[in-house]
């Protein structure tokens, strides 16, 4: 694997830590480490295409970005979801992360579906909260990594570095777009809770 395909794995990373502590910051501590599992995912391909370990560590970042990518969408739409009102106790959270998980690793197809199921869920809470005028555009935002992963991650149509690109770079701008949503979320869940 050339070199250059780090380029698009570090910004991942950085948009990763950075939006993990301010959801820290912010006490969305489900959305800090759902996040997290982005940039450690990244991280993982950063270190497997520097080392030239690409066919051993293979597995593991195959493992980390599928697996991994799922649970931590789980937690940032349960931290969705709880920013919502919605009591979602954390075992029930930690379960269904782990039932993802399982699903994820069990077959592309059980993935998959679940992963879609999972962005739709988080795109219609953010696009139905009360307040702010930017929830159509959040939601459409965090919506937009299913067709980056069917369409674009392995690309028939475009060259496989492009297509590498491209799915991460998307990738930065939907953990931008995840943060701001949870942002927004919270401003609107204190708002409503102001008003009552």
């Amino acid at each position: 694997m050339p070199l250059h395909y780090v380029l698009s794995e570090i910004p991942i990373c950085m948009a990763a830590i950075w939006g993990a502590h301010r959801l820290w910051l912010n006490r969305q501590s489900l959305g800090s480490v759902g996040v997290m599992f982005y940039g450690l995912a990244a991280l993982t391909g950063v270190i497997r295409i520097t080392t030239g370990a690409e066919d051993v560590l293979a597995p593991a970042h195959r493992l980390v970005s599928q697996a991994g990518g799922a649970v931590g969408l789980v937690l940032i739409v349960s931290e969705i979801a709880r920013l919502r009102g919605l009591k979602l106790p954390l075992w029930a959270v930690l379960i269904s992360a782990g039932f993802v998980a399982l699903a994820t690793l069990k077959g592309a197809a059980w993935g998959g579906l679940v992963f879609l199921c999972l962005l739709a869920t988080g795109a219609v809470l953010l696009a139905t909260h009360g307040g702010g005028k930017r929830k159509p555009f959040l939601a459409i935002w965090f919506a937009v990594m299913a067709p980056n992963i069917l369409f674009v991650r392995q690309s028939p149509v475009l060259d496989p570095a492009i297509s590498w690109h491209a799915y991460h770079l998307i990738i930065v701008v939907w953990l931008i777009a995840v943060i701001a949503g949870l942002k927004q979320t919270q401003s609107g869940s204190l708002n409503r809770a102001l008003s009552a």
